[in-house]
């Protein structure tokens, strides 16, 4: 069976890992976690820096893919 990464050398398979792994990091946080120390997460305050992030974490992770893929 041939896998997509197989041609792919170890450090572009490692940014992709380590990329992945900060995006699905942030979304169990965000997920799970914050909203059980703050129940009203975001909130109005934070809600432009909750949407900031989460648009460049995503760009972080397309660009990642474009260019490590």
């Amino acid at each position: 069976m041939l896998l997509a990464a197989e041609g792919l050398p170890t450090g572009h398979k490692v940014a992709l890992i380590v990329m992945a792994g900060v995006f699905i990091a942030f979304a169990l946080t965000v997920s799970f976690i914050a909203p059980k120390k703050r129940p009203d997460f975001p909130g109005p305050n934070g809600l432009s820096v909750f949407v900031i992030v989460s648009l460049l974490l995503f760009v972080l992770m397309v660009l990642a893919i474009n260019f490590f893929g």
